[in-house]
């Protein structure tokens, strides 16, 4: 009886140690960038703090930024802020614990992000801001910012408005739908709006209302635009999503977009690149995108690795935007995001 009850145990025991012995370590690949073969990356380590809403545009970049990370050989990972500034305060809390090489941070509003750079500077982790501006002096709270010169897109929209319309037209009057208030790109697309508008004495606001870059709240502002009674000849949209919520309030209302104003229809401009917004420059629907492209993850890294052998850089590195038409809408179609 005894030896049959030493070999219950032992089989027990047995078990348990194979058991053990399959499982493997505690799972890291929320802070790893893990490639196809499932090894860990040893290489430097980058954490991205993006805005994280539901916006394609930083669905785009953030998927960027980890396929440059990993052709590269750094150990990359991303946190989403929700579009809150207080999560991404605490995002970044955490993210310097870790002690990664670099932070690249993406600003949820200009200065209240501003408290993410005095955290990471304590922790002696260098900064790359990117997509947006942020409080702060270049050498000191952050290495350089690396985004689209959203001033120079503002102006770009209206000059697209305006060109939009003959030469001898008496007024254009403008709907804007901007972005997130306090968030970099908003101030500074609405900044070279208005800058520009003091060219064209024929053009003003007769709306300013928040689109959030979110297509449904745009839809329902524009809707109330409408209901409002205000006469417009123009929308101009902070982003794709805001100008394409802005078409569909229009045409359930009975209106037409596109670029004949001769004919009656409302010009609808803004900028992004998104692939439903292509499509409506495609479909004759949005008169004209100017990009604001999110495939500049090399201009990243490039940084990263510059500052990392000692080089120095300029305080702001732009990325390019270009405008996109009927023209030159086919070469650009399978850029959309």
């Amino acid at each position: 009886m005894k030896k049959v009850l030493l070999f219950v145990v032992l089989g027990i025991v047995a078990s348990a140690l194979m058991v053990s012995c399959s499982k493997g370590p505690s799972d890291t690949s929320d802070s790893k960038s893990q490639p196809d073969d499932g090894k860990t990356v040893e290489g430097p380590r980058v954490a991205y703090s993006s805005v994280g809403d539901p916006n394609p545009w930083f669905l785009a970049f953030s998927a960027e930024l980890e396929k440059e990370a990993e052709k590269r050989g750094f150990n990359f990972r991303v946190t989403h802020a929700q579009a809150k500034v207080e999560k991404q305060i605490a995002d970044v809390e955490d993210i310097v614990v870790q002690k990664p090489d670099y932070l690249v941070l993406g600003p949820v509003e200009t200065k209240g992000s501003a408290d993410a750079l005095r955290i990471a500077k304590k922790a002696g982790v260098p900064v790359i801001v990117v997509n947006r501006d942020i409080d702060g002096i270049a050498g000191e709270d952050f290495v350089t910012k690396i985004y689209s010169d959203f001033e120079w897109i503002g102006e770009k929209m209206c000059e697209l408005v305006h060109d939009a319309f003959p030469a001898d037209a008496k007024e254009i009057k403008v709907v804007e739908l901007h972005g997130t208030a306090g968030g970099g790109n908003t101030i500074g697309m609405q900044k070279g709006l208005r800058k520009k508008m003091e060219a064209y004495p024929n053009m003003k606001i007769v709306s300013s209302q928040p689109g959030n870059f979110d297509r449904a709240t745009a839809m329902k502002a524009m809707e109330n635009i409408i209901q409002s009674g205000v006469e417009f000849d123009a929308v101009v949209g902070h982003f794709d999503e805001e100008s394409i919520g802005a078409i569909q309030a229009l045409k359930a209302d009975g209106k037409k977009t596109g670029s004949n104003p001769a004919e009656g229809e409302i010009i609808v401009v803004g900028n992004g690149g998104t692939k439903d917004g292509l499509k409506a420059v495609k479909a004759g629907l949005y008169h004209n995108i100017v990009s604001v492209t999110p495939y500049y993850a090399g201009q990243v890294f490039d940084a990263i690795e510059a500052h990392a052998k000692g080089e120095e850089l300029p305080e702001y590195i732009r990325v390019d935007d270009i405008v996109i038409n009927k023209e030159n809408i086919d070469e650009h179609m399978a850029s959309g995001f």
